[in-house]
């Protein structure tokens, strides 16, 4: 795991994405991060859940773990001197009719089912090239929606379509499905 990069690091090793702030922000900096250093040839990627630096709420760190179990690599680590923010220090907390431990466990569950996926989408890429964690005009060059709101709309792989609400935590977001075949 390498924090700094070089020529050819994907071909050996991981990375993350470096200290984060604890704020939506930086969610939506990790999407597009993680989305730049597959296009750099590092498909082993990702950020700090729930942020390094500051503290975080349930709220943003559920969104977070939601997030996060769609990146190639992602881990909850936090800065000496913060609020712990592992899903337990959040029991008993709830959103609307479900707990916050409900939404990181099926974040968790998210995550698990698609190892396989991921293993073979990441294999393919070591062998062929090519980028895992992409915008969604790598498959729909010819498709002019499919450059707006990059980091909204990603494709993992050619069959998982990702849409992520990576600004305000209070607004909603729409997201560009064009014509195909989606997981």
């Amino acid at each position: 795991m390498e924090r700094s990069s070089y020529a050819g690091l994907g071909k050996f090793a991981s990375q993350w994405l470096g200290n984060n702030y604890s704020k939506v922000e930086y969610m939506g900096y990790s999407v597009t991060g993680t989305m730049a250093h597959n296009i750099a040839g590092i498909p082993l990627v990702g950020a700090d859940i729930c942020g390094f630096q500051g503290n975080t709420n349930a709220e943003l760190c559920a969104r977070w773990y939601t997030v996060g179990a769609f990146y190639p690599f992602s881990r909850n680590h936090n800065a000496i001197g913060n609020d712990p923010q592992l899903p337990w220090d959040f029991t008993g907390i709830y959103l609307n009719t479900v707990t916050y431990m409900d939404i990181f466990t099926q974040a968790m569950y998210t995550k698990l089912h698609l190892i396989r996926y991921y293993y073979t989408q990441l294999s393919l890429v070591q062998q062929e090239g090519g980028a895992f964690y992409r915008p969604l005009f790598f498959d729909y060059p010819n498709d002019d929606n499919a450059y707006l709101n990059q980091e909204l709309n990603i494709m993992l792989g050619p069959a998982l379509k990702l849409g992520i609400q990576s600004k305000s935590l209070s607004t909603s977001t729409e997201f560009y499905y064009p014509a195909g075949r989606y997981c």
